[in-house]
């Protein structure tokens, strides 16, 4: 039996204050800390969150750097996510605790998301776990003290890639919407809103780096 693990770890928006309990409870125990990077040699925004924590340690965790291509070959994808996930299992094999650190939460728009997918499919006899984070989404709203939601109010997520005519088509649906680093394509979708039902008075907020430092 494997007695190390996978865990997932949302680290939140920015602000380190957001971090949760439970998850300053691992990053403080485990014996590796991982971070995803497009670069070897970009530095990890979320380490920089976590930093205070881990300088409270009494001995400093090995910091696993693991590069996630930014690639569209989608097999040179899959065979980069199926090496990582072969350096997580082979540590945890050695008895090791990994922690994976992400960005909000990590399952929500994260490179761990892939990694996961790898662990269970390649790496079954890992135990893997997930522990939450507050979202860039849930930070925004509450920075803009603007709600998502009430009531029976519907809310449309959509990443900034999707194209404007579908962007029209769930707007028609939706109460609020969400787009995710959207602000480049504003004066683009303001009349495409309008045509779906919003009107000249809906608010707009844009945010960027929200709870972030400057």
């Amino acid at each position: 039996m494997i007695e190390g693990k996978f865990v997932g770890i949302g680290v939140g928006p920015g602000d380190p204050e957001l971090i949760t309990i439970k998850a300053a409870k691992v990053l403080k125990t485990a014996d590796i800390i991982s971070i995803p990077k497009a670069h070897e040699n970009k530095p990890s925004l979320a380490l920089s969150i976590v930093k205070d924590i881990l300088e409270e340690r009494k001995t400093a965790p090995e910091v696993l750097e693991l590069v996630f291509p930014m690639i569209n070959d989608k097999q040179e994808l899959k065979d980069a996510w199926s090496e990582n996930a072969q350096i997580i299992a082979e540590k945890a094999k050695m008895g090791k605790t990994i922690a994976f650190i992400t960005l909000g939460d990590p399952m929500f728009f994260s490179t761990f998301i892939y990694l996961c997918q790898r662990m269970k499919e390649e790496h079954p006899e890992v135990k893997l776990e997930i522990i939450p984070g507050v979202t860039s989404l849930t930070a925004c709203a509450a920075v803009s003290k603007i709600p998502l939601a009430e009531k029976s109010e519907v809310v449309a997520i959509i990443p900034s890639s999707v194209n404007s005519k579908r962007i029209g088509e769930i707007a028609k649906h939706a109460d609020s919407l969400v787009l995710m680093k959207g602000a480049k394509r504003l004066k683009e979708l303001v009349p495409v809103l309008q045509k779906s039902g919003f009107s000249k008075n809906s608010i707009i907020t844009v945010i960027r780096r929200c709870t972030m430092p400057e």
